[in-house]
């Protein structure tokens, strides 16, 4: 968290209220935030004008008159939060600082002031996110670097095929396959805990072990999944309890809840140092092998 839907719904907002304004000032309160940066100084970006936003995975790409460009990555705890001149506030990301809170927080390390009056925030409790500055043409190269594998969501490149093959080829738990952003771009913990509870696959399934109809239901469900999220603006997750909308999550987030489809409580349980949320009835656990 965020995850692709979260990004994906920055990236929105970004484009719908930010593009065409000038950038007036920067307030950077955290510089480590600019790492691995070619262009280090934000301070580049004032007096130019946002031009639009595109996405990579859970990689946010702001486009800036002049020839620059801004890759920020919210890792596990980012935020961002838009606040109008007319007293809008738009909010997506991390649930922390409250949405509704007073801004800037004490978690808030990067503030930008628009010439309209418009104020943005960027607010990161854990520290991990970061920004770079670089070139528009140096843009595709920097993506490239991170070997994505192709996006998850519908239409835009998960092919089934393809998906089998890359579980074909890996006898890890089929939940650290699907979290290896190599395999498919833009997955993470939410996301996938739901895709198999919809598919009925138990995340410590070995991944080389799915195939045919279970196969079909995985493909099916990692697209429903990731557009399920961007519908909502993002799955609503605070301090480890989902909030469901529309009974979604499903299973994340809701340990000891009955599940929708058979009314069994949901159990939380950790794969790879994640926490894991699954139905034991309709994702019964993999028998081992003698």
């Amino acid at each position: 968290m965020p995850e692709l839907p979260e990004v994906e719904t920055i990236r929105r907002i970004v484009a719908r209220e930010l593009t065409g304004l000038a950038l007036r000032r920067v307030d950077l309160t955290l510089p480590k935030l600019v790492r691995d940066s070619p262009l280090p100084d934000l301070d580049l970006l004032v007096g130019r004008v946002v031009r639009g936003a595109d996405r990579r995975a859970k990689v946010l790409v702001t486009h800036w008159s002049g020839g620059l460009s801004v890759l920020t990555h919210f890792k596990l705890a980012g935020q961002l939060a838009v606040m109008k001149p007319d007293g809008r506030r738009i909010v997506a990301g991390h649930p922390v600082p409250r949405p509704d809170g007073v801004y800037p927080h004490k978690a808030t390390h990067l503030t930008f002031q628009f010439a309209d009056g418009t104020i943005v925030y960027y607010s990161d409790i854990r520290q991990f996110g970061w920004w770079r500055l670089m070139a528009t043409d140096a843009v595709a190269p920097a993506l490239a670097a991170f070997r994505f594998g192709p996006e998850g969501t519908g239409g835009l490149g998960l092919d089934r095929d393809e998906l089998a093959g890359r579980l074909q080829r890996r006898r890890m738990a089929v939940k650290q396959v699907l979290l290896d952003q190599r395999v498919v771009a833009g997955l993470g913990n939410i996301y996938v805990d739901e895709a198999l509870h919809r598919a009925r696959i138990h995340p410590g399934r070995a991944a080389n072990s799915i195939a045919g109809e279970e196969l079909s239901a995985l493909h099916e469900a990692i697209g429903w999944a990731l557009e399920r999220g961007i519908e909502q603006g993002g799955a609503a997750i605070r301090a480890g309890k989902a909030y469901p909308r529309d009974g979604f999550p499903a299973v994340h987030g809701r340990k000891d809840e009955p599940c929708a489809v058979c009314a069994t409580a949901i159990v939380k349980m950790t794969l790879g140092g994640r926490g894991t949320y699954v139905c034991p009835v309709c994702q019964p656990e993999p028998v081992a092998s003698t």
